[in-house]
């Protein structure tokens, strides 16, 4: 079929033809964006090389063979502050721009616990049409699904997370010019909190919310309350649809170091360079294994994706908990991590306050939370 006819027949742009169907850590070259910029001074990140003890046992040069084999553009260890391991892969640089998928729902959360700490919203069990009362008359039920509910991805709204069909919900908020046309087709599927699903129409709202609460564009909100903050030393951007919405559950682009200063601080609790950006409580909350959750069983009870699996995780408040080996049943270990398409991972070990950051431009058949769990209890 010529190109031109396929165009006609579906909704999937050029550019997304000419990459084979598949998203990519460039697509934000493809979309609008608003600019979150980086801090006048940059706040240290000493390096201090130190060597590495490698998941199976190998050398670092086999180690990084495999790595690089395996999909990876950026891997970079910081151990108590100090950035001991850096390197990128496959052409790929310290200040090339990277979209990192839904890492953006965990930094949704810290904004989240920062505008209810400043008192812009008053806490996590508001109903979302408080802020988007718009959604109630689209469905009164909306009005029983608090912000808790979408932290948690309990919100029982319908919402198709496929990514393999271009006319899904996940396809159609991520590729649609009119993310607030997108947001207005949502429905109830069920009542709130009784199964966890993992679905991104649930951080758009909580993103919206932000907004909504401070009066500022996400984008803004973040370059003010963490990016510049955080000492960032390279601007960043958050991608929107045509009227300048951001695309609050996938489309935050950065560069590697900066988002490794992002896990230092949340491994700190919250402190950065003698100021704190966001609460210890909010923290400890937001990315807490949760349990005694309804539900008709576990995993529910606790929000466990995959739990028969080695892919295994608990959900905590758009985080997720690595569990600790062993099991049945699954217990939750000291581990966090942040999780985007293609293996973006950004896994934090507050005990050793270790920060691993892994970019990739794909999978690569590797659970890289699995590995880079083994890398830090490797090196502790």
């Amino acid at each position: 079929m010529a190109l031109a006819a396929l165009l006609a027949l579906t909704p999937v742009p050029l550019w997304l033809v000419l990459q084979g169907g598949r998203s990519t850590i460039d697509d934000h070259r493809h979309f609008a964006s608003q600019p979150i910029a980086r801090a006048e001074t940059p706040s240290p990140l000493p390096a201090t090389p130190a060597p590495l003890r490698w998941p199976g046992g190998l050398e670092t040069a086999a180690a990084e063979a495999d790595v690089a084999a395996h999909g990876t553009v950026a891997l970079l260890v910081a151990r108590r502050g100090q950035l001991v391991y850096e390197r990128y892969f496959d052409g790929y640089t310290p200040d090339r721009l990277t979209a990192v998928f839904s890492i953006a729902k965990s930094v949704v959360s810290l904004l989240l616990g920062m505008a209810i700490e400043e008192g812009s919203i008053a806490g996590v069990d508001e109903p979302v049409t408080r802020h988007l009362p718009e959604l109630a008359a689209q469905d009164p039920r909306f009005a029983q699904v608090t912000l808790r509910h979408l932290l948690a991805m309990r919100s029982g709204i319908a919402f198709d997370e496929g990514y393999r069909s271009p006319t899904s919900d996940a396809a159609r908020f991520y590729l649609g010019t009119d993310l607030q046309a997108e947001v207005a087709r949502l429905r109830i599927e069920r009542a709130p909190n009784q199964i966890h699903k993992y679905q991104s129409g649930d951080t758009q709202l909580l993103g919206q919310v932000i907004e909504r609460a401070t009066g500022l564009p996400l984008a803004r909100y973040a370059q003010q309350r963490l990016w510049r903050p955080l000492g960032a030393e390279f601007d960043a951007s958050w991608s929107t649809d045509a009227a300048g919405q951001a695309r609050a559950f996938c489309c935050f682009n950065a560069r590697p170091r900066d988002l490794l200063r992002l896990g230092l601080m949340v491994a700190a609790e919250g402190q950065w360079n003698g100021r704190r950006l966001v609460g210890a409580d909010w923290l400890r909350r937001s990315t807490a294994a949760m349990s005694g959750l309804p539900g008709p069983a576990d995993p529910a009870w606790r929000n466990i994706e995959r739990p028969h699996a080695p892919e295994a995780a608990f959900f905590a408040w758009h985080w997720r908990v690595r569990p600790l080996p062993g099991g049945p049943p699954l217990q939750p270990g000291p581990r966090v991590y942040a999780q985007g398409l293609h293996g973006q991972i950004l896994l934090i070990d507050r005990d050793s306050q270790t920060v691993v950051l892994r970019l990739g431009r794909h999978q690569g058949g590797r659970h890289w939370p699995t590995w880079l769990d083994e890398l830090v209890r490797l090196n502790p």
